[in-house]
């Protein structure tokens, strides 16, 4: 696969999970940026702040306080209203089948993938940019 170019974001609350899958963004050289995040509150000031937004978020779903699926519920139209509209892969440790189910109610959410976040699975996020 083609270098995408752009930004990738990595929201999730694990210190360990967010190392990992930055160095398996970075293996895959897919994207010229990649941005770590806490969460999605610090996500979405980042977004204000730098004016342009990512080409892919990876988003991890059990964050406390606000989950992936709330903070979707909540930022939805702001996400749709972006130029581009960021491609969202929801990211699990589980695949919960109530997860799964909940996720295809998000038309944002495109994939789900189980961590951690492979240079495979990576590649396979990013396939879904073309």
């Amino acid at each position: 696969m083609n270098r995408c170019g752009g930004t990738a974001y990595v929201i999730d609350d694990d210190r360990m999970d967010r190392k990992f899958a930055k160095r398996s963004l970075g293996k895959s050289q897919l994207f010229e940026t990649v941005e770590l995040f806490e969460g999605p509150a610090a996500a979405m000031q980042h977004i204000e702040n730098v004016g342009r937004p990512p080409e892919l978020i990876f988003l991890d779903i059990n964050m406390p306080p606000v989950t992936g699926f709330e903070f979707l519920e909540q930022c939805s139209a702001q996400i749709e209203s972006l130029d581009p509209v960021p491609v969202i892969v929801i990211v699990s440790t589980t695949v919960n089948p109530a997860d799964l189910e909940r996720a295809a109610k998000f038309p944002l959410i495109r994939k789900f993938l189980t961590k951690p976040l492979s240079e495979e699975r990576v590649t396979e996020a990013a396939a879904l940019l073309n």
